[in-house]
């Protein structure tokens, strides 16, 4: 897993309604989730369950949002809370977690560093108001670590340690500065990269802190498919921004080496800037 962002000791450390908490890694999460990292929020308060008396209610600094898994009844989720992504699969935002830590004898407590805990998502929000959990109203989300306070994002401008990523022929990824040499391409897709995070912050008005987006090329290197999670949205760009890439991409025609690429991965932030280029 990729370093996680650096913390920043906050200052009071409990919040308006409990102490401040983040999660900045998972052991078991979905991929959707991990592109939201760091996650903060403040604990609310404690809910004894049918099978233990230590689950916390966790209120979400910002909301997260996930693809419900096959067989999911979205008529569980608050029709408030049912989105859609930019090809209209269905997302559930949530405002809070439910988290236990996941070992006999751990607790939640100040100060605590990477205890690992369950987690859970909040479907109905009925759930902070009840004396008790209900297990209808949450699903299983995952395992991760919870530290005490919150965990400041990288400005998205700011350099990142240099760490290694593992390469193969068949997919050929470059991770951070300094090794664009060893992947043909690289440096077009860390341009591309570039011109898609601005593209992204000028729609928005906003910075962009973790970006992560697969793009599809045709013969002649021009997009024609953008998928992937921008801050926990959809990475929609200005219209302009897709001719920009579209010059940008033009050049893996321009060497033997890349002329097959058809497929280009980035993601930007938590750590570590990596990109992939796969051929057709």
């Amino acid at each position: 897993m990729d370093s996680p962002p650096v913390a920043e000791p906050a200052s009071p450390r409990v919040g308006k309604y409990g102490p401040l908490v983040h999660l900045a890694r998972f052991d078991l999460a979905a991929e959707e989730l991990t592109w939201q990292l760091p996650v903060n929020g403040e604990l609310y308060r404690l809910v004894p369950g049918p099978d233990r008396p230590d689950y916390s209610l966790m209120l979400l600094r910002r909301p997260l949002h996930f693809y419900p898994i096959e067989g999911f009844d979205l008529e569980r989720v608050d029709p408030e809370q049912r989105i859609s992504d930019r090809k209209g699969r269905p997302m559930v935002r949530v405002h809070a977690l439910v988290v236990c830590a996941r070992f006999v004898g751990q607790q939640l407590r100040p100060g605590m560093a990477d205890l690992p805990v369950h987690l859970a998502y909040v479907i109905d929000n009925s759930l902070a108001r009840d004396e008790r959990i209900d297990f209808a109203k949450i699903e299983f989300a995952g395992a991760g670590y919870l530290s005490d306070g919150h965990m400041e994002r990288r400005p998205p401008n700011a350099p990142a340690p240099r760490t290694e990523s593992a390469r193969s022929p068949e997919a050929p990824t470059a991770s951070n500065e300094g090794q664009d040499d060893a992947v043909p391409g690289a440096d077009v897709a860390r341009e591309a990269a570039d011109v898609l995070r601005r593209g992204i912050e000028e729609r928005r008005g906003s910075p962009v802190d973790l970006l992560s987006a697969t793009f599809s090329l045709n013969e002649g290197h021009r997009v024609t498919g953008l998928t992937g999670n921008a801050d926990g949205q959809p990475p929609e760009p200005t219209a302009e921004t897709f001719a920009r890439l579209d010059e940008v991409f033009a050049r893996l025609g321009e060497q033997p080496a890349t002329v097959e690429v058809r497929t280009v991965r980035i993601r930007l932030g938590r750590g570590t800037d990596e990109v992939e280029l796969r051929p057709g």
